[in-house]
């Protein structure tokens, strides 16, 4: 019992803490996939979108501190509660997600209407990692297995807090499985770093003070700090296909090695007078009167771009592959320019004028209409025109709004937050 005790308390700690530690550092990218879910074709939730930003800030730093409070065993009754409740409502969120999109599946199969939308991916560890809803559940239910048990130890009694020497054990044990989640996995040193100063912290304090509620209170402190920070500026890390070194134009098209769909081809037709069906890869019947129909189900999806639906339009045409030619390219990133800080929107004068000083072509990009457009560049005299791009896709490109991403045919080699719109360097 105690090393099931142990060894559940290191996994829940150290996934708890990594997937915190991911979510803070897009906030705000979760907050988009909560409003996904507050829509009213999901689960009618609306009236929780105006507050998905504080729950989003609230839900990753509340996560991060429940992974080191089982980790050192504090208030243990009162924080495998909460983990075990959390457990359980996202074990059922994505069981609700995989299911809509099964029965979305079943319904275009059999031809028949489906009215409610499905959020196709649940963010639980947000751009970081992407699983499938299906697979979400099965990681939830596997993590489960760790934390039912983990609540009644509790509640008996039988989890203790650690000693000095089994902070220690405790330490080292969940930072070894971090490394091999937040680093081999996820491809991210800094989960291992933030870790070691988190728990560092937390170790000192408890063993200095002997306060439980001061200890929380320290990982609390150190996670909200990291959240402020990544909202305030940009992500740590982007681990979207807009990042720095990224090539637009690469990411919109697929390699020559890319894995196509499978496809059966399910044909009805006539022949002879006999109507008659017929499953292939879409070739088709050899001999036949007449085809009646043919339905298709993707046995196995194919690859995809990593960009899909990025775009740069006019009211006439699309410019898309003439600006991601242009050699210096500055895009003013507003997905909504009735929502843009109006903080940010002043900042722009100056520095978009010293971009075209010195050669660059700059442009907006923007979801809103053309008299917003016109009302924003005479409010603030900006000397560049906004272009068309889907509002979803500008809020991917970038977490600020407005945000300012630099390309050099196509390939981002600045982005940054309108905040440190100064730290932009423009060569002549």
């Amino acid at each position: 019992m105690k090393i099931f005790i142990t060894i559940s308390r290191l996994i829940v700690g150290s996934l708890f803490i990594v997937s915190g530690l991911i979510k803070c550092n897009d906030t705000i990218g979760f907050s988009y996939k909560l409003n996904d879910y507050f829509a009213h074709d999901v689960l009618n939730l609306e009236f929780l979108i105006p507050y998905s930003l504080i729950l989003a800030v609230a839900i990753c730093v509340i996560e991060i501190v429940l992974g080191v409070a089982v980790l050192f065993g504090l208030k243990n009754k009162l924080t495998t509660t909460l983990i075990l409740l959390m457990m359980l409502f996202f074990t059922w969120l994505t069981w609700y997600t995989s299911s809509c999109l099964e029965a979305q599946e079943a319904a275009g199969r059999l031809g028949q209407e489906f009215n409610q939308n499905c959020v196709t991916d649940c963010g639980c560890f947000g751009d970081a990692l992407k699983l499938a809803p299906k697979e979400s559940f099965y990681k939830d239910l596997f993590l489960l297995i760790f934390t039912i048990p983990l609540f009644f130890f509790a509640m008996k009694g039988k989890i203790e807090k650690n000693t000095k020497t089994q902070d220690l054990f405790y330490i080292i044990g969940s930072l070894v499985l971090i490394f091999g989640f937040g680093v081999l996995v996820i491809g991210w040193w800094f989960t291992l770093i933030f870790s070691i100063v988190l728990l560092g912290v937390v170790y000192l304090i408890k063993n200095k003070t002997k306060g439980d509620w001061l200890a929380l209170l320290g990982a609390y402190v150190i996670s909200l700090g990291f959240t402020y920070y990544c909202l305030e500026n940009l992500p740590l890390k982007d681990f979207r296909a807009y990042k720095i070194g990224d090539n637009f134009q690469e990411n919109m098209t697929l390699p020559a090695d890319a894995q196509k769909a499978v496809t059966d081809y399910i044909w009805t037709y006539k022949l002879d007078g006999k109507e008659q069906k017929l499953t292939d890869r879409g070739r088709g019947p050899e001999k036949y009167d007449k085809i009646i129909g043919v339905e298709t189900i993707v046995i196995k999806e194919g690859d995809v771009p990593k960009i899909q639906d990025f775009t740069i339009e006019s009211q006439d045409e699309d410019l898309t592959q003439q600006f991601l030619e242009v050699a210096k390219l500055v895009m003013i990133v507003s997905y909504s320019l009735e929502k843009s800080d109006a903080n940010g929107m002043k900042n722009l004068k100056a520095m978009a004028d010293e971009a075209q000083k010195k050669g660059y072509t700059v442009i907006g990009l923007t979801a809103s209409g053309e008299e917003k457009k016109k009302e924003i560049r005479t409010a603030y005299d900006l000397d560049f025109d906004f272009y068309l791009c889907d509002e979803k896709v500008l809020k991917t490109v970038v977490r600020s709004n407005p945000g300012i991403v630099v390309l050099e045919k196509g390939t981002v080699t600045q982005k940054v937050h309108w905040n440190d719109v100064e730290d932009l360097e423009f060569k002549n």
